[in-house]
């Protein structure tokens, strides 16, 4: 009876064990599906993006999920798509570049970058409107260079028209993403290849423009140093003038002082100028370095020649 006393208690305890444990491993499994339903129902969005219910429930939604953590049952359930809707690039270069036809019909290759951004209350809008917005991002991007390029001549594209041919680009391009909520940031034009013979052909124009540029600075300068030589001249010719006009009305003062003095002297002279004359002679005979080899004078109406002793 003992024996068998025992063997009962032990399948009783045995079975009771075996129970214990089944309802741990129960609990268990009911914990890690709560944690698991719990956990598809939270949703994380990194910084820039913005999450759309593309299918769900209740269908799609045009409500944005924002950036950061969130829980809703119905996120277990939907089909959540992660857009991201900051300022991005799109660059057309390389393989994937331009050829242009400009309005005198040379082919051009451009390489284009579209710097842009979604608008942020639009993303739902513009994924469920137009799923992958991309191709129709892609589409202006080649469509609208291709238009303004029409309008230009190479020449001008590849030269002092650049500038204005990117800003027509982007106010054109500007407007028709718009419709579609995708905000236009800037438009570059990193590289503008033409025609390697339209190339030589500017490079030689330029290069004769520059020699004509060349040409008139040398021409100015030269006009500029005549002008100035002439002022010289001028200057030196008034200067000289001056010079002979104060000379000659210093030599006519002193003849009238010298005449002056001779009527003081002589107050019944009346050829002062013949007076004045003849004190010249006599200055010349007295002067050494004087060149006067003789001179003649009035001698009661006979002339007389005076040679100067040396």
């Amino acid at each position: 009876m003992g024996k068998e006393a025992k063997k009962k208690g032990f399948r009783v305890f045995k079975i009771g064990t075996e129970g214990h444990w089944a309802r741990i491993v129960a609990l268990f499994i009911a914990f890690l599906l709560v944690l698991t339903i719990l956990g598809a129902n939270f949703r994380g969005i990194d910084a820039g993006h913005k999450g759309v219910i593309v299918n769900g429930p209740g269908g799609p939604s045009r409500e944005e999920i924002d950036e950061g953590w969130h829980w809703d049952p119905a996120f277990m359930l939907s089909n959540i798509r992660v857009v991201r809707w900051n300022t991005q690039v799109r660059d057309m270069s390389g393989g994937t570049g331009l050829t242009v036809r400009s309005s005198d019909n040379l082919n051009i290759q451009m390489d284009v970058s579209v710097v842009y951004h979604l608008q942020p209350d639009k993303v739902a809008d513009i994924v469920i409107d137009y799923g992958d917005y991309l191709p129709i991002l892609d589409r202006y991007i080649r469509n609208v260079p291709r238009n303004v390029a029409s309008n230009f001549t190479g020449e001008y594209i590849g030269g002092v028209g650049r500038v204005i041919v990117e800003d027509e680009i982007q106010r054109l391009m500007t407007f028709e993403l718009g419709r579609y909520s995708i905000v236009l940031e800037d438009v570059l034009l990193r590289a503008v290849d033409l025609p390697d013979t339209v190339d030589i052909a500017i490079e030689e124009k330029l290069a004769a423009q520059q020699k004509v540029v060349t040409a008139e600075l040398q021409r100015q300068a030269i006009v500029i140093q005549a002008m100035a030589d002439a002022d010289a001249m001028r200057i030196h010719a008034e200067g000289a003038r001056n010079a002979t006009v104060i000379q000659a009305n210093g030599t006519a003062e002193a003849i009238r002082i010298v005449i002056d003095q001779l009527r003081i002297s002589d107050p019944d002279l009346t050829n002062a100028t013949w007076a004045y004359l003849t004190l010249l002679y006599i200055q010349a005979l007295t002067d050494p370095d004087s060149n006067v080899s003789f001179v003649i004078i009035q001698g009661d109406g006979i002339p007389i020649i005076i040679q100067p002793q040396p």
